[in-house]
């Protein structure tokens, strides 16, 4: 983690461990994984673009990488620590019995995903009331997670039990990817054909949107249930691109890498040009080595 990050992080336990007050030792997700939340969503609005950074040198020479953005959902959310331990543990089970090697993926990266699942999903004005919600009204009152799943009931107006059975009292994963896609001509016309399928056991409604080549789009809203679902259009334009989650809502999806898939792949176009940057940085690391030795 950065100085920032860490300075971020440790002001935030002020309000989720210091004032609200949970019970790290039985629910250590009301303060780790909230505030691991909060973390990545101050990091966002503060230091966007934030740019993968690396020390060299025994850590003297930072260099910031600046083609290579991160993102919230993928760094500061800590994707890849959840990804590896996602049905290790049920996040609803104490603290203190989680299977101690994964104990920090359910608690800070798996805590963070769902949380800013729910604010993508209901909103970032309605999930910031919910947040707000909480903390003032339970400041210096020690709550469990019960109060936190009212208080998202109560603030947002909906039933959100389907949800939090999923990510606190459930180990389910989610991801949601383009089983098949196909865009035929037919007569003067061109017929379309989307299969997306869900992949995990978790279910969330998710959109589908396939582009066309004269630029227009279609949309459809999947509740996601089903193991697949094919949709189906006719248009004039022949459709080059197809979308599962495309404003990515679902930022607790595992793999994102099946959520598109394209008629004319750009892999050719893509290989060269990180080719060409990899050369010019191992160039520069080599052109620095000499220098030293």
């Amino acid at each position: 983690m950065t100085p920032e990050g860490v300075t971020i992080h440790e002001a935030g336990h002020q309000f989720w461990y210091g004032i609200v007050a949970t019970n790290e030792f039985e629910d250590a997700w009301m303060d780790e994984g909230i505030n691991t939340y909060s973390t990545a969503r101050v990091i966002e609005q503060v230091y966007e673009p934030n740019y993968y950074a690396q020390r060299y040198f025994g850590g003297f020479v930072p260099w910031v990488f600046r083609d290579l953005p991160l993102t919230r959902a993928i760094d500061g959310d800590r994707m890849a620590s959840y990804r590896a331990a996602a049905r290790q543990d049920v996040e609803s089970t104490q603290t203190f019995h989680y299977w101690p090697p994964t104990s920090g993926a359910i608690t800070y990266s798996k805590t963070a995903l769902w949380l800013h699942t729910l604010e993508n999903n209901l909103g970032r004005a309605t999930h910031q009331r919910i947040m707000s919600t909480y903390f003032q009204r339970y400041g210096f009152k020690h709550p469990k997670p019960a109060d936190f799943f009212s208080v998202a009931t109560e603030v947002s107006g909906q039933d959100l039990t389907w949800f939090f059975d999923q990510v606190y009292r459930g180990s389910q994963t989610f991801d949601y990817g383009v089983d098949q896609f196909r865009s035929d001509r037919s007569g003067d016309s061109f017929h379309t054909m989307v299969a997306a399928r869900r992949y995990g056991d978790g279910v969330f409604p998710v959109d589908v949107q396939v582009t066309y080549e004269n630029g227009q789009q279609a949309h459809w809203t999947w509740d996601g249930r089903d193991r697949w679902k094919q949709f189906q259009a006719d248009g004039a334009s022949r459709a080059v691109r197809v979308e599962i989650d495309p404003r990515r809502v679902l930022a607790l999806d595992v793999n994102r890498t099946n959520n598109s898939a394209a008629l004319d792949p750009a892999g050719p176009r893509a290989a060269h040009k990180w080719s060409l940057a990899w050369l010019v940085w191992l160039q520069d690391h080599l052109l620095t080595y000499g220098f030293f030795v």
